[in-house]
């Protein structure tokens, strides 16, 4: 929920027509040779990563219950999610859309599902089985 109402909010920005023409695709040589435009492209690159650990790291933390976990299912969900946030902000005021913004959603997701599975093998020993 945290995620999608950081994505979305203010709801005001929300116009009902498309900026297209604002998409950052992928950044330009001169983006990229601006040391103030890598700052804030670095900074959005970690922002976006966070937001979307805690996604992935609950999804681990299914396979504490003995539910199969699928990296596949799970890229799969955090693509949904983010190109829906992406796809939403295309239509909205002062949001911007980035390509970049989806890749670094769905690495953060698959990191925190990495991190999930590193905590349930370290502290799988510590599990104990319910007495029948």
């Amino acid at each position: 929920m945290l995620i999608v109402l950081v994505g979305i909010l203010p709801l005001h920005n929300f116009v009902g027509h498309a900026h297209w023409q604002y998409i950052r695709w992928v950044p330009t040589p001169d983006q990229l040779s601006s040391p103030a435009i890598l700052l804030d492209l670095a900074f959005d690159a970690v922002a976006n990563i966070l937001l979307f650990v805690p996604f992935g790291l609950l999804y681990a933390l299914r396979g504490l219950e003995g539910k199969p976990l699928s990296p596949r299912h799970l890229l799969l969900m955090a693509f949904a999610l983010s190109f829906s946030i992406e796809y939403y902000q295309v239509y909205c005021h002062n949001r911007s859309t980035s390509l970049l913004d989806l890749l670094d959603n769905v690495l953060g997701a698959y990191l925190g599902m990495k991190a999930g599975e590193v905590y349930i093998r370290k502290n799988a020993s510590a599990v104990v089985e319910p007495a029948a």
